[in-house]
């Protein structure tokens, strides 16, 4: 007969309260130390699970190895199981497996992943690293993640805002209320009808905010089933498949579901080659958990449990059901924008799918400038969830291995993409990291786990590449175009954790120390007022106008102010193209993990340098407004940006042909390095032997801008006369233009 102990420690168990469990079932052993073996052996193998999940793995392997002595065969067999799996974690303290422990990793069931090369130093396995001794520890926030309830609240509060005068403006204002009246009793009540007026369009506008809010509230999540579905082959897993590849992960949704009385989310795969992992729900116990199969494949136990411990995060803290709600509505616009440039493509064939396909890159704009105004909560978001990740796994470094090979294995599974990804664009808002943001994890990583690049770099670059993150003052600026914290920003929390836990960092960041404070801030307002050129030249411009118009008021009509801030937009231009391509006489030979490993990098300044390797990534119908080149060296993938004397409509009508063929070959490029939020290379040329092909950045530049001169010069003279607005009824004033 079972014992109530054993009982109450099994029920512990389940709902996640482990220490419990291990002091019910210590004290239930000691006092039945004359009980035979066949009834204190249940407590005995519930209490290694008790030990395994609190990571006591050495207290865990000692007891099972008294079960190997049990009479009972069943838990011999049990006990040697166990024992497998426990002596593989205990041996394994290595950032990277070992082939065998690759060759013990499941395969998936009857499940066809896209082909891509898998990345050297992420195949997973099962490995555990050094971790907090006892989960749950409290850890304090950093100061760069602030109140996230807020921040939920202010999104959701300027979202309904938003909506709401936009039905104000599309049905509530058509209403016709002037027949409402008052009866003659009320006559004197008068002055309230157009206030009461205003106020019945404004509720009627209200209810048809509520209506889409439930509506979106309700369905949200079955559109996006449906949209993964269609687009990336989305398939429903159970909680034993997941366990295949890691126990720990199983252990931890059950853990933490019994401990927040959550049901357990409904976990997904997508057939991909790229490790990448999104959440997604309106509901919490209605959650949904996404990964791909090259997660699965490419990640080791732990680290798969701290993805989907950083998943949970969202889950628990609610920012997943508020990015649902807000976000979902885009995803109908990035159906569109799928359907369009798949009818669009084969350009050049017809002049219908010519139209099609130029329809395409409006509607990736649209959904592109409408997902910024959710990047903040994301990034909030994102340190919560990190947080959260580490307090239930105790495994930082687990984490910080994960975002690592993540980022090399995307760059890896869609460098040859054709056109960009759906599966990244339609889930950056819910994944575990911003693709756009993966250039210096990915060269990182790669170093890290290819022997043949460490030799070719110094050692010390892999800690510098996440420098220019933490320290340099464009980073702060560039942030905004990414839906995730830099990578930078990330480590370092997460370092910060692991100091807490007293655990030893894998990943060696670089020191401030060793950087030049004058020379990072020093030209820093003179280069943002070069990269804003534009925008400087226009409100000088403005001014400019406006003082001619004050002197002049009598003779000049206020639309000189217009005209002065258009030519001033055009001037900044020239100016632009002046001070930001600019090149010596001898350009310096160099390589993808020395580029972003330079802490000084800036947006503005760009760098002259040559690189050499393969050319990747351009296909023959893409749909965006820029062409996607990159390079690929030993040490990395660099975007390269390539640029007609026509700018992006060049690019959409020109095709590229020319660069197109050098796909695959192995070539030199001649360009200006910058960083941002991501590094790139603005395009000089591309050379294979003595051929060159030009890429003309600065020529666009000036063109646009004599366009923009131009247009403002006409609009100085044939503008619409704004002096009617100004002018006094009883005083016409003349005036020399128009």
């Amino acid at each position: 007969m079972i014992s109530n102990a054993v009982q109450a420690s099994k029920e512990a168990l389940r709902q996640g309260r482990c220490q419990e469990a291990v002091q019910l079932l210590e004290d239930y052993l000691a006092r039945s130390a004359d009980l035979p073996d066949s009834e204190t052996a249940e407590a005995k193998m519930n209490l290694v699970r008790a030990y395994h999940q609190l990571g006591l793995m050495q207290k865990a392997h000692t007891l099972c190895r008294e079960l190997l002595q049990h009479p009972n065969p069943q838990v011999q067999g049990w006990a040697q199981k166990i024992l497998a799996r426990l002596g593989e974690k205990i041996s394994s303290r290595s950032f990277n497996p070992s082939p065998a422990q690759v060759a013990q990793k499941p395969a998936a069931p009857s499940l066809v992943v896209e082909s891509a090369p898998k990345t050297r130093a992420s195949v997973g396995s099962p490995s555990t690293r050094q971790r907090a001794t006892q989960l749950g520890m409290k850890l304090p926030l950093p100061d760069r993640a602030g109140p996230l309830r807020w921040a939920r609240w202010g999104s959701l509060l300027v979202a309904i805002a938003l909506l709401w005068w936009v039905c104000f403006a599309l049905v509530g204002r058509q209403l016709d209320f002037s027949r409402l009246s008052f009866p003659r009793q009320l006559s004197w009540l008068r002055w309230l009808l157009p206030w009461l007026r205003i106020s019945l369009q404004m509720l009627v506008s209200g209810s048809f905010v509520i209506n889409l809010g439930v509506g979106i509230l309700f369905f949200a999540p079955w559109l996006m089933d449906q949209l993964h579905r269609r687009l990336h082959r989305l398939r429903w897993a159970s909680l034993g498949e997941i366990e295949r590849y890691s126990p720990e992960t199983t252990r931890l949704l059950q853990r933490i579901c019994g401990q927040k009385q959550l049901k357990q989310p409904r976990l997904g795969i997508i057939p991909n080659a790229g490790p990448l992992a999104f959440v997604y729900g309106t509901f919490p116990d209605h959650a949904r958990i996404v990964v791909t199969q090259g997660l699965l494949d490419q990640l080791s136990e732990d680290e798969i449990a701290a993805v989907y411990g950083q998943a949970l995060g969202r889950v628990i803290h609610g920012d997943a059901l508020v990015m649902t709600l807000l976000g979902s509505p885009l995803q109908l616009i990035y159906l569109a924008l799928e359907q369009v440039s798949q009818l669009g493509e084969g350009r050049g064939k017809s002049r219908r799918k010519d139209l099609i396909g130029h329809v395409a890159p409006l509607l990736y704009l649209l959904y592109t400038v409408l997902s910024y105004p959710l990047f903040f909560l994301c990034r909030l978001g994102t340190y919560h969830a990190d947080h959260f990740a580490v307090e239930v796994t105790g495994n930082p470094n687990g984490l910080i291995a994960a975002l690592l090979k993540s980022a090399e294995g995307l760059q890896e599974a869609h460098k040859n993409d054709q056109r960009p990804a759906s599966l990244l664009h339609c889930t950056r808002l819910f994944a575990l990291l911003d693709f756009k943001t993966t250039t210096a994890a990915g060269a990182a990583n790669r170093v890290l786990g290819n022997p043949e690049a460490q030799g070719l770099v110094n050692p010390e670059q892999v800690g510098q590449v996440f420098l220019w993150d933490q320290y340099n003052p464009w980073a702060r600026w560039m942030q905004a175009n990414s839906s995730h914290p830099l990578a930078g920003h990330r480590f370092k929390v997460l370092a910060g954790y692991a100091e807490r836990l007293r655990l030893p960092l894998e990943l060696r960041l670089g020191s401030q120390a060793s950087l030049d404070a004058d020379r990072l801030k020093g030209r820093f307002v003179w280069d943002l007022a070069t990269y804003a050129a534009e925008v400087v030249g226009m409100v000088m411009g403005w001014l400019a106008g406006l003082i001619l118009y004050l002197l002049m008021q009598n003779r000049w009509d206020p639309k000189v102010i217009l005209a002065a801030a258009i030519v001033g937009y055009g001037v900044g231009l020239w100016a632009k193209a002046g001070l930001m391509y600019q090149h010596t006489p001898e350009v310096r030979p160099t390589d993808v993990l020395s580029l972003v490993a330079d802490p000084y990098a800036d947006p503005c300044r760009g760098e002259w340098v040559e690189l050499e390797g393969e050319l990747v990534g351009l296909g023959p119908s893409g749909y965006q407004l820029g062409a996607e080149l990159k390079l690929q060296d030993a040490t990395g993938l660099m975007p390269v940006r390539f640029t007609s004397p026509l700018g992006p409509v060049g690019n959409l009508f020109s095709r590229l042909k020319h660069i197109r063929t050098l796909m695959g070959k192995r070539v030199k490029v001649v360009g200006w390095f910058r960083r941002g939020n991501t590094a790139w290379l603005d395009l000089a040329y591309v050379q294979v032997g003595s051929t060159k092909i030009h890429s003309r950045p600065r020529l666009w530049l000036i063109l646009f801008g004599a366009g923009v001169v131009l247009f403002g010069i006409w609009g100085s003279f044939y503008f619409p006369n704004l002096a009617f607005h100004l002018r006094r009824r009883r005083q016409p004033q003349q005036f020399w233009f128009g």
